[in-house]
C-alpha cells in the first residue's frame, strides 16, 4: 500500500515538472551568456550592430556583455581572453584579421565556447560555427555599378581617386576588388588611392587625392567612416568630385537629400539586421535548433535619386533611438 502511494506521488510529481518544463519559456530552461565584440562606438554602423543584438538577447532571454577591441588585435586579444575566462557560452566577433584574429579565437573554442563570426570571417573556417554578414564584394560592387554610371555619363577619360579599408582589415581587399570589378571594360585614369578607416583619415584621403588633381571626377570611400570624412572635407573645398561609398548613417542620409552635397550613393550593409540575426542564429543553434553555417544578409542601395528610401532609413534609424 505504501509502495502504491509513493509509486502514484511520484508519477505525479514527474508529470508535474514535465508540465511546468513546457510551459516554462525556453531562455528560462537554458540561460545562455554571450561575449560580443564590437570594434567601438563611435559610428553609427557599430551602434546600430549592439542595438540588433540586445533587441535579439532581450527577445530570446540570453544575457550579453559587450567588449570593444578599439580596432587593434592586441586589444581583441585581451577582450576575447577576459570573455573566456567568464566562462561565456557564446564568442560573437567581428574578425579584425583573417589570420591574426585565428589564435585568439581558437583559444575559445578550445574551452568549448562557441564562436560565432560576423561582418568578417576568420581564414580558418573550422573555428566558427556560424558566419553572418553582407559578401563585401558584392557590398562594394553595388555602389561600384552606381560611379559608374555616372562616370559613363561625362564621357572621355574619367579620373577616379579611391579610400580603401587599411591593409589589415580583413574587407579591404574584398572591397576594393569588389569595386574595382564593376569599373572593367571602362577606360579611367586613377588619381591616388589612400587607405584610411576614420572620419579623419577620409578627410585626409579626400584632399590628398584632390591636391593631385582637383577636378577629380568620383572619389570611392570604403567605409563610413572615411565616406563622412571625405563629405565633409568636401563641403569645405566646395568641390564638384562626386563621393560613393559604403555604410549609411543619420548624417549620410541628410547629404543624400541635400541637392548641394557631393555624396551620390551608398552601398549599405543593414547592420542592426546583421546583430540581431548574429545573436538569434547563435542563441538558437546553441539551444540545439539547426541554423545555417552561412547567413548572408542582402545589400541596401541608397542613392540622391531615391529619396524615399533614404527617408524610410532615417525612419528606421529614429524608431532604434526609442
Amino acid at each position: 500500500m505504501f509502495t502504491m502511494r509513493w509509486l502514484k506521488a511520484a508519477m505525479l510529481a514527474l508529470v508535474t515538472a514535465v508540465g511546468l518544463a513546457r510551459a516554462m519559456p525556453a531562455q528560462a530552461q537554458d540561460k545562455i551568456t554571450i561575449g560580443a565584440i564590437i570594434y567601438a562606438r563611435d559610428s553609427q554602423y557599430w551602434q546600430q550592430i549592439e542595438r540588433g543584438m540586445r533587441d535579439a538577447a532581450a527577445k530570446y532571454g540570453a544575457t550579453i556583455t559587450f567588449g570593444l577591441n578599439q580596432r587593434k588585435l592586441p586589444t581583441e586579444g585581451q577582450v576575447i581572453e577576459d570573455f573566456v575566462t567568464r566562462g561565456v557560452d557564446v564568442l560573437i566577433m567581428p574578425p579584425l584579421d583573417k589570420q591574426g584574429s585565428v589564435a585568439s579565437a581558437r583559444r575559445a573554442k578550445d574551452r568549448n565556447i562557441m564562436v560565432v563570426e560576423y561582418d568578417t570571417r576568420l581564414e580558418d573556417s573550422s573555428i566558427a560555427s556560424h558566419s553572418i554578414g553582407v559578401d563585401s564584394h558584392e557590398l562594394a560592387a553595388a555602389v561600384g555599378k552606381e560611379m559608374r554610371k555616372y562616370l559613363e555619363s561625362k564621357g572621355g577619360q574619367p579620373s577616379i581617386g579611391i579610400i580603401t579599408l587599411p591593409p589589415i582589415n580583413a574587407n579591404m581587399q574584398p572591397r576594393r576588388q569588389g569595386f574595382l570589378s564593376a569599373l572593367e571594360g571602362l577606360k579611367y585614369e586613377t588619381v591616388a588611392e589612400v587607405s584610411g578607416a576614420t572620419p579623419e583619415e577620409g578627410a585626409n584621403g579626400l584632399e590628398n587625392i584632390l591636391r593631385r588633381k582637383p577636378d577629380t571626377t568620383a572619389i570611392w570611400a570604403s567605409n563610413a567612416g572615411t565616406l563622412a570624412g571625405a563629405a565633409a572635407a568636401a563641403r569645405r573645398a566646395n568641390t564638384q568630385t562626386k563621393l560613393y561609398g559604403i555604410d549609411m548613417s543619420q548624417d549620410l542620409a541628410q547629404m543624400l537629400l541635400d541637392p548641394s552635397s557631393a555624396v551620390e550613393a551608398i552601398a549599405d550593409q543593414q547592420p542592426y539586421r546583421i546583430g540581431y540575426l548574429t545573436v538569434e542564429t547563435a542563441v538558437k543553434a546553441k539551444r540545439g535548433e539547426n541554423q545555417p553555417r552561412y547567413v548572408n544578409v542582402p545589400v541596401k542601395l541608397y542613392t540622391k535619386s531615391d529619396q524615399q528610401s533614404v527617408k524610410e532609413y532615417l525612419d528606421l534609424v529614429r524608431s532604434l533611438s526609442n
